[in-house]
């Protein structure tokens, strides 16, 4: 039993010894995973210490706003020029016509916030010093402008082709419908361009260090937060409000130049069919020149108008395609996106700018109506230009007369 005794006592501190041997190694192995879990979810971040140099420089700036100062007030007086003409006009109250008012309102409102899109690319590139606000009305009023310019061109695409082929479904179209239709347009479009961006965009300064894909955007631009529903946002809205439109107008306005070259030709021969039998060549050719002259007209406002579209939309179509998916680390690949950023912006502000032009040269009626126009305002003008030289030529008599009345006062 004494033995038993001392063996027991001999294995007690053995074992206590080795269990808080056990213990402590425990104890080390969580504290050094805590210590790796650390230094892995707090590492510093490593940024990169060279200097910044800005994807452009002052020419850049100068030039590119001298052509949107240019385009701005160009697009601002001729859009005005040709709503106020067609609105005032008897002559020109037709259904078409009041599309091109519903186009250049979407133009004139794309003019009247091109100073901040100037803005935003050159001085406020870094940092948006303007109230953030304005960052949002820009996107918004930009992105809801070019939804409502593609649905209206197709719209007037549309109604060109059954207005050709199908003339008698044309004349039962009203000019109530149009407006209708023009008006949920404009809706639709509002609830699909101008709410988003307005929620998703915002203006703070970017870190141009970083690796991620805002680094090379100005400042005024999407949150990334918003990043990944941007691109599902972009995957359905653009194929709707761009993509679709694009296709189907590049479809339809050959098409439509090719059933009036048909519907021409069968004419012509039919024309000659019956010459063949009656002798009617003076009346007859005469109606068929008007009917040609309307022809080619149609056919150059549809082109003009089409083919703007296209020069406007597609390179700015491609820059958000390309910006949004493409990473760029490189000084050379950041100045390529800035300057392919700019002149897609540049080629639609040209394209939203000379739409009023290409409007009157597609229609001797609309060229009338704006001369007559400008011939008024000039008149108009004129009699006030006349009352202001009469008063500062009257102010000079009376000068003249009192230094003449004082220097009398002098000699005398």
């Amino acid at each position: 039993m004494e033995l038993s005794f001392e063996i027991i006592e001999s294995l007690i501190p053995v074992s206590t010894t080795h269990l808080i041997e056990i213990k402590l190694r425990k104890i080390d192995n969580k504290k050094s995973e805590f210590l790796n879990k650390m230094e892995t979810t707090f590492q510093p971040e490593i940024y990169n210490t060279t200097p910044y140099i800005r994807p452009f420089s002052d020419e850049a700036i100068s030039i590119s706003a001298s052509i949107l100062f240019i385009t701005m007030m160009f697009g601002i007086v001729a859009n005005l020029v040709t709503i106020l003409v067609i609105v005032m006009s008897e002559k020109l109250r037709s259904i078409f016509n009041f599309m091109i008012v519903s186009l250049c309102v979407s133009d004139l409102l794309s003019a009247l916030v091109s100073p901040l899109a100037l803005y935003r690319r050159t001085w406020g590139f870094e940092e948006w010093l303007l109230p953030g606000v304005l960052c949002k009305i820009f996107w918004s009023i930009d992105t809801w402008t070019n939804y409502v310019t593609s649905l209206h061109i197709l719209l007037f695409a549309t109604i060109r082709l059954l207005s050709i082929k199908w003339p008698f479904g044309y004349k039962k179209i009203k000019l109530r419908q149009i407006k209708i239709i023009t008006a949920i347009i404009w809706f639709i479009t509002f609830n699909c361009g101008f709410i988003p961006r307005w929620i998703w965009y915002e203006s703070k300064k970017r870190d141009r260090h970083a690796s991620s894909v805002d680094a090379k955007w100005p400042s005024c631009t999407l949150n990334t937060d918003w990043l990944n529903e941007y691109r599902l946002y972009y995957k359905i809205a653009y194929p709707i409000f761009i993509y679709f439109p694009m296709a189907v107008i590049a479809v339809l306005s050959p098409a439509i130049a090719i059933i009036l070259m048909r519907q021409r030709q069968n004419r012509v021969w039919r024309k000659q069919a019956s010459m063949s039998i009656k002798n009617k060549c003076p009346k007859m050719s005469k109606c068929e020149m008007k009917t040609q002259r309307r022809e080619n007209h149609a056919i150059l406002q549809l082109a003009f108008i089409s083919g703007s579209f296209m020069f406007g939309y597609i390179p700015i179509t491609a820059y958000t395609f390309y910006t949004t998916n493409v990473k760029h680390s490189k000084l050379a690949m950041k100045q390529m996106d800035w300057n392919f950023g700019m002149i897609a912006y540049i080629l639609l502000r040209l394209s939203e700018c000379l739409n009023p032009i290409f409007y009157n040269i597609a229609s001797a009626k609309m060229r009338r109506e704006t001369v007559a126009f400008l011939k008024k305002i000039i008149k108009c003008c004129s009699p006030l230009v006349a009352v202001r030289g009469r008063t500062n030529s009257s102010s000079s008599n009376t000068s003249e007369t009192t230094s003449g009345r004082n220097t009398l006062d002098l000699e005398l």
